[in-house]
């Protein structure tokens, strides 16, 4: 999957993408909200392996882009019925409250659904 608008993209998160993903969820600043004050320590490794089970049937992990530079993750879980729960994490503090979730949960919703 990608998806494009103006200068966002959302992307399937690939192997190369573990390293980045490693940084921010073991991050406790920004896993904070989520209830891991002193981040997730997970390893590159254990994220090659999470990536590598993604399906769009199932669970699928995303990046969310910015003028060609990641910013965030999204993740998405299919729970069957027409139904699914999203998450969006926007872990450049320089680009959060700027109304970029509003916009990238629209773009995902037209193709989710």
């Amino acid at each position: 999957m990608k998806l494009e608008y103006k200068d966002l993209c959302i992307k399937n998160a690939e192997l190369m993408d573990c390293e980045q993903l490693a940084r921010w969820w073991n991050d406790g600043k920004i896993m904070e909200h989520a209830g891991f004050p002193n981040g997730l320590g997970i390893s590159v490794e254990e994220i090659r392996q999470q990536i590598a089970t993604d399906s769009d049937h199932t669970k699928r992990r995303l990046m969310i882009i910015k003028n060609h530079i990641p910013i965030g993750e999204m993740v998405y879980y299919d729970l069957g019925n027409h139904c699914a729960e999203i998450g969006i994490k926007i872990c450049n503090t320089d680009d959060q409250e700027k109304g970029l979730g509003r916009i990238l949960l629209s773009m995902f919703i037209r193709v989710l659904f």
